[in-house]
């Protein structure tokens, strides 16, 4: 998992999560949580084709590839518009913008699922019960979520997941570099995700300088199955390759052209498109 960076240019959102259409969206929502307090109706049900538009600059902004594992999904997989506040809990944000993010099924249907363990009080939903007026709807649409396209309500949004404080690391909102560290393991052949602490052992905080490294750290590969086995063994592949790029670029031996061609092979491993780039910046942080 790395860092991302959101695309805040109207030419890269769709019109769904922004002026008319998102007020429009908010409205429906707005009312169908009224007819739940009155009991026409047990939840909310929700259009996927309203959140599919996303997915192509969800996918450019990672690379191609699950914002969680790393792994590539573009090329056998469409992927998945993934609620990281899943919409069966926070109906608000069922269709937000800044809610979405690009995953692989496995990432996201067999492991996160509905899940997402907060340490502090959760956010709070609007207040709609069932004599709320329509007026009162019509005055919040729009505003239960953040425009993408206005940095203020989206500044809003983050400050709130910073005092909810998931469990769940988000790489938009989260640098996840401050969290994972990795091991290899050239017996098993597998690399392994840890939390970011000198003696690797998941169940204890060792980070002094932010105790919550520990538990994030852990929870994040728990549910977002960053451990299972076929990624383990997928990211030694990769890490292979960069081990053998950084034995040979030991020998002072190398011509100065093969040596230069390494370097630059390394920087592409560790740029935001390649897969497990945050493994490879990791391994190769100390040659930086």
């Amino acid at each position: 998992m790395i860092r991302l960076r959101r695309s805040r240019s109207k030419i890269d959102i769709h019109a769904n999560f922004h002026g008319d259409t998102k007020r429009a969206f908010e409205k429906e929502l707005l009312i169908n949580q009224r007819r739940i307090r009155r009991g026409e109706i047990q939840k909310h049900t929700f259009n996927s084709n309203r959140w599919n538009p996303a997915r192509k600059q969800l996918l450019t902004e990672t690379g191609g590839k699950c914002a969680y594992c790393e792994a590539l999904i573009s090329v056998v997989a469409f992927g998945d518009v993934e609620h990281y506040r899943p919409k069966s809990i926070y109906w608000w944000l069922a269709y937000c913008y800044d809610n979405y993010l690009a995953s692989c099924q496995i990432c996201n249907q067999k492991f996160k699922r509905d899940a997402f363990p907060v340490q502090n009080r959760k956010m709070r939903a609007p207040i709609i019960r069932c004599n709320t007026t329509d007026a009162f709807i019509a005055s919040k649409m729009g505003m239960i979520a953040p425009d993408p396209l206005n940095q203020s309500e989206v500044n809003d949004l983050i400050r709130q997941h910073k005092q909810e404080r998931p469990f769940l690391l988000n790489p938009y909102f989260d640098d996840p570099a401050e969290y994972f560290a990795w091991r290899a393991d050239d017996v098993l052949k597998e690399v392994e995700v840890t939390p970011n602490s000198e003696n690797f052992q998941v169940e204890v905080i060792v980070n002094t300088e932010n105790p919550e490294v520990g538990p994030i750290a852990t929870a994040s590969i728990e549910y977002y199955g960053l451990n299972r086995k076929e990624l383990k063994d997928h990211r030694y592949t990769f890490y292979s390759y960069y081990s053998g790029y950084r034995q040979i670029l030991e020998s002072d031996r190398i011509p100065s052209e093969t040596r230069t061609d390494l370097i630059n092979t390394i920087e592409r491993m560790k740029a935001p498109g390649a897969p497990f780039a945050g493994m490879i910046r990791y391994f190769d942080a100390p040659f930086s």
